[in-house]
């Protein structure tokens, strides 16, 4: 089986132009959540193809995540630097039969990442686009 596209990721592709950082943002997450269901699907099916594509992926999306952190912005980026590192080591970490765990772990903690994230007010935020293009 090849590993579609996330549809956090089809989304950000089809209207780049219209969304926000802060939308994409959470589109990660929300990608990453996709890629941790799946993950645990492929584990339960014992396909370790895709299991070693979908964790890869997962850590690909968290480290984005983590470098699209601004380090200048305080404690609240440095804590989310270590968090997000300590989800990479978590997955990275563990055996065979310990990965559900944490992949249960880290969908969690995104979670919680997600709702504080998406309750915060970035409506005055410029699109893409419009960043871009200053």
């Amino acid at each position: 089986m090849a590993v579609a596209q996330t549809k956090a990721a089809a989304f950000i592709q089809e209207r780049t132009e219209e969304i926000s950082s802060h939308q994409i943002i959470s589109l990660l997450m929300d990608g990453a959540l996709e890629r941790i269901g799946q993950a645990l699907q492929a584990h339960l099916k014992n396909n370790q193809a895709d299991l070693e594509i979908l964790t890869n992926k997962l850590i690909a999306i968290i480290n984005g995540l983590r470098n699209s952190l601004n380090m200048n912005a305080g404690e609240i980026a440095l804590n989310l630097d270590a968090l997000y590192e300590y989800m990479v080591e978590k997955i990275t970490g563990a055996s065979q039969d310990e990965l559900p765990a944490a992949l249960v772990e880290v969908r969690g903690l995104i979670g919680e990442i997600k709702t504080g994230w998406d309750q915060m007010d970035f409506s005055a935020l410029p699109s893409v686009a419009e960043a871009s293009a200053e």
